[in-house]
């Protein structure tokens, strides 16, 4: 069954890229023309339906957004934006600008779960939170009471997200600064997208979270209601939006979903992170892994971000779509930490016939790589080398999107298997550094596989051809199907 789907996607994407590349009148002479406002992006009947939810928070989430936007065999029915280290706001407009510049002026755009069901007692540094709690019995299965903020005690005193009402949360303790404020603005591009025109494009937070609250699950399900049998549910952020929607679903719609894709997770021992690839601390993820907090290596720690965000959700989500019998993939760091931003995708991005998305991603790339310095000898102690591309800057959404457009083109190296996500340990909820899980608990987040589990196993994507992948997003992206008609050209 997955060969013959692999074959049928390879085939279908085979079709996509005909008119790839050198088409001349997807140049940026074409940018200028007032059609942008009520251009509409060519779908083919029998277009998938794909339910997103993510974060949305920095380049590779826009640049995953283009390429699924671009595609005829698809279309973005729904898109939930996640809590991450930037505000829902950012990611939603991100979304609304991206869309419509590709011709996708239909799409419903939500944030994600807000609250816990139960009261939020404590927020930022333990300060008492005041307001009045959302409440949903029954929000999950198995009667969790804290479900939505996990790993807390039973009298909600310790929480690795916890945040309060004013909206303070602690995701920034993982990013700093610069990295924040530039994910926010796409390394200072964003400005270069054109800002969507349209009336309902315009963020409200679910209809205004002051006077009609939606539990962002509920939506989902409400979406599933009316969509087909073949809806793919597409995850590039934490999972507790998705947790929810799984823990909350009856069979009938639980039976609407094709596939589900999921970035997220690292695995040690697996390629890269094994003894001959020769870092000092080669375990699987992604936080604290810039050489400026003072670490040896790029693969600092056992945790991934989307999942060390929300570990109890990512934990419900691995095992309910195994015992549901969903077929579903997983994409960790395994995959995503070997395909890199590089130098000449700058150049290659925009080369003669560009179109404009493919001109604003070379612009995107070109300010990362200023962001992070540029030239100078490389992170591996060579004597020459691009830090910036080489080093830090992972194409983590960009890939996971690549497996839903491009399967078989990847060459993926995929393991079946059930997939145990590392608690808070017992006890810690005392710790002196009660909102610093990396200082007291370096396993928590952490995933492995695990013989345990009932019903299908899931594909972990644990190797890709990581230059077929670049040149796979450079080709789409430079695609003349529902390509832009205005935006930055390449000069």
């Amino acid at each position: 069954m997955l060969m013959k789907k692999l074959a049928l996607a390879s085939a279908l994407s085979a079709a996509f890229l005909v008119g790839c590349g050198s088409d001349d009148d997807n140049s940026s002479s074409s940018n200028d023309t007032a059609e942008n406002s009520t251009f509409t992006a060519s779908k083919n009947a029998d277009a998938q339906p794909i339910i997103w939810i993510g974060d949305f928070n920095n380049f590779d989430d826009a640049v995953a957004l283009m390429l699924i936007a671009k595609d005829p065999r698809y279309t973005i029915e729904l898109a939930v934006v996640e809590d991450s280290f930037n505000t829902v706001a950012h990611g939603a407009n991100t979304v609304y600008n991206i869309l419509e510049w590709l011709g996708n002026r239909d799409t419903q755009v939500i944030r994600g779960a807000y609250y816990a069901p139960e009261e939020i007692y404590f927020g930022a540094n333990g300060a008492k939170a005041e307001g009045t709690a959302v409440t949903d019995s029954n929000a999950v299965v198995g009667g969790i009471a804290d479900y939505q903020l996990p790993n807390s005690n039973t009298n909600g005193s310790w929480n690795l997200e916890r945040r309060n009402v004013m909206g303070i949360n602690l995701y920034g303790q993982y990013v700093p600064g610069p990295w924040r404020d530039n994910g926010s603005t796409l390394y200072a591009t964003d400005h270069l997208i054109p800002r969507a025109e349209q009336e309902n494009y315009h963020y409200n937070g679910n209809n205004g979270m002051s006077f009609k609250f939606e539990l962002a699950e509920d939506m989902v399900l409400a979406e599933l209601d009316k969509l087909g049998d073949d809806v793919v549910v597409f995850n590039t952020g934490k999972l507790t939006t998705f947790a929810r929607v799984l823990s909350k679903a009856s069979p009938a719609q639980l039976a609407k979903i094709d596939k589900v894709i999921m970035m997220g997770g690292g695995f040690e021992g697996e390629t890269p992170f094994t003894e001959e690839h020769g870092r000092e601390n080669n375990l699987g993820g992604n936080i604290f892994s810039h050489p400026s907090f003072g670490v040896s290596t790029d693969f600092s720690t056992h945790q991934e971000f989307n999942i060390l965000l929300d570990p109890l959700s990512a934990k419900v989500s691995f095992d309910l779509l195994a015992q549901n019998n969903i077929d579903s993939y997983l994409v960790p760091t395994n995959s995503t930490d070997l395909a890199k931003l590089e130098a000449h995708s700058i150049v290659d991005l925009a080369a003669a016939g560009a179109t404009p998305e493919a001109c604003y991603t070379s612009k995107l790339f070109s300010s990362i790589r200023e962001f992070e310095g540029g030239d100078f000898p490389g992170f591996d102690g060579s004597p020459s080398g691009d830090f910036a591309l080489d080093a830090v800057i992972r194409l983590w959404d960009i890939i996971a999107a690549l497996v839903l457009l491009e399967p078989e083109t990847l060459d993926m190296n995929i393991r079946e298997g059930y997939i145990a996500v590392d608690q808070l340990d017992d006890g810690l909820e005392n710790s002196e550094y009660r909102y610093d899980p990396i200082s007291f608990d370096p396993m928590v987040g952490k995933t492995s596989f695990t013989e345990a589990g009932a019903g299908q196993p899931l594909n972990v994507v644990l190797g890709i051809d990581s230059e077929k992948a670049r040149l796979a997003m450079i080709e789409r992206l430079r695609s003349s199907t529902n390509a832009a008609v205005k935006g930055p050209s390449c000069d």
